[in-house]
């Protein structure tokens, strides 16, 4: 049973997380978060991206529709394979987690093969947590019929915290 005291603590707890993830986050601010091991890993076994970290990376954009969007989006960022790349990365399959602990296993080939790419702008601007952001993994669904398939749906991350490596 939950008393009062709990309840209030509970609740003035969760508006600040609702606050927190609400407002932008400074551009010093990780976004980004890969761990397990791989190549260039600090000692604690995780490399932490800024948005300006992820802009310094080879860049590449493509223009989809989505089933979350109206329309035709354009988004921008990293692609997956440039980002895994960068860090010595060579994991079998990942976990994806985002901000709300959704979370999905992927096969890093089926991930790559499909384009997909850590999208931090959408139409030009960055991502507001509010609106899918501040890292959206994307894949350009009009480019081939087999990626408008809820396996690739599913594994479509908005929110997109952490990259965990499987194996």
């Amino acid at each position: 049973m939950i008393n009062r005291r709990d309840l209030l603590t509970t609740a003035t707890a969760l508006g600040f997380a609702i606050f927190v993830t609400a407002t932008d986050a400074r551009a010093e601010d990780p976004i980004l978060t890969l761990t397990g091991a791989f190549g260039k890993a600090d000692r604690n076994g995780e490399a932490r991206s800024t948005l300006a970290d992820l802009d310094a990376l080879p860049q590449t954009s493509f223009s989809t529709t989505t089933p979350w969007h109206e329309g035709v989006v354009k988004f921008s960022g990293v692609s997956l394979k440039d980002y895994l790349a960068a860090f010595g990365v060579k994991a079998q399959d990942i976990r994806l987690i985002a901000l709300n602990d959704y979370s999905v296993d992927a096969n890093v080939s089926e991930l790559t093969g499909g384009n997909a790419i850590l999208a931090t702008r959408q139409n030009g601007q960055t991502m507001p947590v509010e609106d899918k952001g501040p890292v959206f993994l994307i894949f350009p669904f009009d480019s081939r019929n087999e990626l408008q398939h809820q396996t690739y749906y599913s594994r479509s991350v908005w929110q997109l915290t952490e990259i965990e490596i499987v194996k």
